[in-house]
């Protein structure tokens, strides 16, 4: 994943300032390579299963407060770039969700202050 040194890092949960949560919603691409990226330190580089389509991975991030870029990419060709903000006092949250069904596939961003629950 990345450097302990790294500005941009896993940490434990509690310790998180972006709870990052990947998952691939497709049944059409019942298995894909997903890479994603922060401000260019790679946080995510592997394969997602979709088994029954309720599979969400969490990665909790530790950035520094302030703007962040994420970048996305798929092994199918989707892509995804999103700009955000952490304040460095609270932990932000966010999903990316891949998807394949009849369109071409895409890579979709959900951004919140809140926790997410799925159901």
């Amino acid at each position: 994943m990345t450097a302990i040194d790294s500005p941009v890092r896993l940490v434990g949960p509690d310790d998180a300032d972006l709870v990052l949560y990947v998952s691939n919603q497709s049944f059409e691409d019942d298995n894909v390579r997903l890479k994603l990226a922060v401000d260019g330190v790679t946080v995510v580089d592997g394969d997602f299963p979709v088994k029954g389509q309720h599979n969400w991975i969490r990665f909790p991030l530790s950035l520094s407060s302030g703007s962040h870029d994420l970048t996305a990419e798929s092994d199918t060709g989707a892509t995804l770039r999103e700009s955000f903000q952490v304040p460095g006092d609270e932990a932000r949250y966010a999903v990316v969700n891949y998807w394949a069904d009849d369109e071409p596939p895409k890579l979709e961003w959900h951004f919140q202050t809140d926790p997410v629950y799925f159901s």
